[in-house]
């Protein structure tokens, strides 16, 4: 984004190097670089005089690189460990619901691997388990005995009255989980780590929270709210349910919310970044205070750097919020 740029000094000026500032490099220090985080230079910054203005510019550009690095490219780099140490077990289970045809609700709940969750034209919820376990080598030994097995699935399913469970509570054992349930299902998905989120053509309320990946909705309708720590939001609506609050957050990564054109809500947004949108019909509120007068007495004024808009003229609140990233509201 920004590039370190230092003040320039006239050709013959001679500089001087102060003999106490010397240091001497110790041998014994190695440091390595993750090579998943790009901390390059952003060759197409302005380049201007104000160094102190750069140094900071440089320490945003490099703090917003290295959590890009954390949600995603730790996440590929564990996807890359996992096919040269871990070999991969899968199971599968088919939920008959108590009333096929009537909505159902899904609450799916891992505390270690990946959740997808898909549409389909059926009657009954379907549930693939993937487990990365550590490979058996003939080699491998503890005390003389020979590896055999890491361990099986921790894995339990439910259903009552057309609410389906899904649970994963292994910790150290990483269990990704694709669900396939019937198109008209709320669902309710939590994950941890390794925890990226995604769900595609679903018709309900959605409530997702994730908290070590990014979370993507895709050709969803109805409602959602969705929160995540390390990762983008990205929310793509083919239809969105009048007069119905929905919330999106994340501290490292955009949140980017795509819905139909006659789409009318008022978002309230905040960002440490920008906010952008391709709406014609999109108007920003005045910025009002928060005015406080405490028991003691006195007077209190507060800004609090939300940003409040109409979309379409305006509707349900639909909170966004980000602390490194950028806001968008798009036309699906």
């Amino acid at each position: 984004m920004f590039a370190l740029v230092a003040p320039t000094m006239a050709q013959n000026e001679e500089v001087k190097v102060d003999e106490k500032l010397k240091v001497k490099a110790d041998p014994n220090v190695h440091v390595e670089v993750d090579p998943f985080i790009d901390l390059n230079f952003d060759p197409n910054i302005e380049v201007d005089s104000d160094f102190e203005a750069n140094i900071q510019a440089f320490a945003e550009s490099t703090v917003e690189r290295v959590f890009d690095g954390l949600g995603i490219a730790n996440l590929e780099k564990d996807k890359q460990k996992n096919k040269a140490e871990y070999q991969e077990t899968t199971q599968e289970v088919e939920i008959p619901l108590s009333k096929p045809g009537e909505r159902g609700v899904l609450d799916v709940d891992t505390k270690n691997g990946k959740i997808k969750i898909t549409a389909y034209d059926g009657p009954t919820v379907k549930v693939k388990m993937t487990k990365y376990e550590k490979k058996v080598k003939k080699d491998e030994s503890a005390g003389g005995l020979r590896l055999v097995s890491s361990g099986g699935f921790n894995f339990e399913a439910s259903e009552n009255n057309n609410l389906v469970k899904v649970e994963n509570e292994g910790w150290n054992d990483r269990v990704d989980f694709e669900i396939q349930v019937p198109r008209n299902f709320n669902i309710k998905a939590e994950a941890y780590n390794n925890g990226s989120i995604e769900i595609d053509g679903v018709n309900g309320e959605l409530s997702i929270e994730s908290y070590n990946g990014p979370i993507t909705l895709n050709n969803i309708s109805g409602s959602a709210s969705a929160s995540t720590y390390n990762g983008s939001i990205v929310a793509v609506f083919t239809k969105v349910s009048a007069d119905v609050a929905m919330a999106f957050s994340t501290y490292n990564g955009d949140v980017d919310v795509s819905v139909p054109n006659g789409t009318k809500f008022s978002p309230k947004m905040k960002t440490n970044r920008e906010i952008y949108t391709d709406f014609e019909s999109f108007s920003i509120k005045e910025s009002k205070p928060v005015t406080k007068k405490p028991a003691k007495g006195g007077f209190n004024v507060k800004y609090e750097n939300w940003v409040e808009a109409d979309l379409n003229g305006g509707g349900a609140e639909v909170m966004m919020k980000t602390t490194n990233g950028n806001i968008f509201i798009r036309k699906k």
